[in-house]
């Protein structure tokens, strides 16, 4: 009678769970694992999945992240100043580079963006113009390398490498 009550227990307390959301959680969390167990399979690496963002961690050492929608807090992200407008769409940050791309970026955003990375990446620089995009490239003293493509579309990539130690 007891294992009866507590099975008629465990299926009300299904049922309940189903109608609050939680049931998805449950499937989203459950989808996430399988899906980190077959990716740390094929690569040899340990990856964790949060919801949209992805962290593979290889066996050298290495780190990947990508799928964020926020501004990058990692060192390499730091060592340019941090786009105000538009809308990040993915970042994906490595041990040795960055890179960021956002939509609906205006043309005076990223004209005023374009100005303030000038002031400190002025090594080996260069600008490449047409009727659809910008290109901007340069490094900074201490070995860093920016690039800035912006397209007419209002989309702008940002990449960011350590090009020397």
């Amino acid at each position: 009678m007891k294992k009866i009550l507590v099975v008629l227990l465990a299926f009300m307390l299904i049922i309940s769970v189903t109608g609050c959301g939680v049931n998805e959680k449950i499937s989203e969390k459950a989808g996430e694992k399988i899906a980190e167990k077959i990716m740390s399979d094929a690569g040899g690496g340990d990856v964790d999945i949060d919801g949209d963002k992805v962290t593979i961690k290889g066996e050298d050492g290495q780190e990947l992240t990508f799928g964020e929608t926020d501004w990058p807090t990692s060192d390499l992200a730091k060592s340019i100043p941090e786009f105000k407008g538009g809308k990040i769409v993915t970042v994906m940050d490595m041990n040795d580079s960055v890179l960021i791309s956002l939509e609906e970026a205006s043309n005076k955003d990223f004209a005023d963006y374009l100005d303030e990375i000038k002031q400190t990446f002025t090594e080996e620089s260069y600008e490449m113009k047409s009727e659809e995009h910008i290109t901007y490239g340069a490094k900074n003293d201490e070995g860093i390398g920016v690039m800035l493509t912006y397209t007419v579309d209002e989309t702008l990539s940002i990449t960011v490498q350590q090009t020397s130690e």
